[in-house]
């Protein structure tokens, strides 16, 4: 199967590799679409994630049923399924509570721990994998991934109907929380300095966009709502922004971190403490809001459709990649 290997820092190659087969208990799709995440982009030059050359990353796919290992069953080859990144025991407290992260025997997939969807086809655990429903289609499906992780986020802080939100960040994870931050009425603000993701982010229903460069983001939340952020989103993820995310924040409000910055950083902890911040970190997100979010679009409570910005070929994805290691204004 051909496949888009990590060969070196930030440099992917096409290759021709054994296409793997399902081990006794795993289920092998054929992929039909997968996302590119900002996460792969970081991982695939900071030495912190420490991936190995040849690492085929992508965890935000979905697929159809190929093949069934041994002992597998309640599948059927050609079923279309969307699955959560990883494998784990499926049997554990942390597993049966839909929280697999927790679990001792978690491997990730496509950040270098199993082979991930930037190729044909990945191995997947029956405990990771949903049923896409005929409502959705494969593209849509693998936005399920970064739609579930601003969910558990947006879970996180008290959101809802006139909550004033300022997001940082105008990136797939940022107009996510946008989206779900709508979803609940909140009234949520776009803090991006590119053009066309505050175009975007104001197309699905941001109240106001600033650009950080030029003007404070909370002004724009103030003029919009006649209030300070009770809640801010810091997605952006490197060193600076969860400082500045504690200053936007109002007295006694919440800041949820969905950045995952991979350098060291600093705070100015009084800074926090006179206004009594609630500081949170969110970590992906649980099976149930995995489900939850393939439910929003079955049920076209959520349409993602206007994230999908760009279509490549796996024989384009290289190119496609390093394109989005060095973004323009846009």
């Amino acid at each position: 199967m051909r496949a888009a290997l990590l060969k070196e820092p930030g440099r992917l190659v096409i290759e021709d590799v054994p296409r793997p087969e399902p081990e006794p208990g795993e289920i092998l799709l054929r992929v039909r679409d997968c996302g590119i995440c900002g996460s792969d982009l970081h991982a695939a030059t900071h030495p912190v994630a420490g991936l190995p050359p040849g690492t085929i990353l992508g965890h935000e796919f979905s697929g159809e049923v190929a093949a069934l290992g041994a002992g597998v069953a309640g599948w059927r080859v050609g079923e279309p399924a969307v699955s959560l990144p990883y494998m784990a025991c499926g049997t554990c407290a942390a597993c049966h509570a839909g929280e697999a992260m927790r679990c001792a025997a978690f491997r990730g997939i496509g950040l270098g721990q199993l082979p991930g969807a930037y190729a044909e086809y990945v191995r997947v655990h029956p405990g990771s994998l949903l049923r896409i429903p005929a409502g959705v289609d494969f593209r849509a499906a693998a936005l399920v991934e970064p739609l579930a992780v601003s969910l558990h986020g947006v879970r996180m802080a008290a959101v809802g109907a006139g909550t004033p939100c300022l997001i940082m960040g105008g990136g797939p994870i940022g107009l996510t929380t946008l989206l779900w931050c709508r979803a609940v009425g909140a009234v949520a603000v776009v803090s991006e300095p590119a053009a066309g993701r505050a175009a975007l982010a104001l197309r699905l229903g941001a109240a106001a966009v600033a650009d950080p460069r030029h003007e404070a983001p909370v002004e724009r939340l103030r003029a919009a709502t006649g209030r300070d952020a009770e809640v801010v989103f810091e997605c952006v993820g490197v060193r600076g922004t969860l400082g500045e995310a504690l200053g936007y924040a109002c007295h006694r409000g919440t800041v949820v971190v969905l950045g995952a910055c991979m350098d060291p950083d600093e705070i100015f902890p009084l800074q926090a403490l006179l206004k009594e911040l609630t500081l949170r970190f969110a970590l992906a997100y649980s099976k149930g809001e995995f489900a939850e979010t393939l439910e929003a679009l079955d049920s076209r409570r959520m349409n993602a459709g206007e994230l999908i910005t760009d279509i490549v070929g796996i024989a384009d994805l290289p190119g496609a990649f390093e394109a989005l290691m060095h973004p323009n204004a846009q």
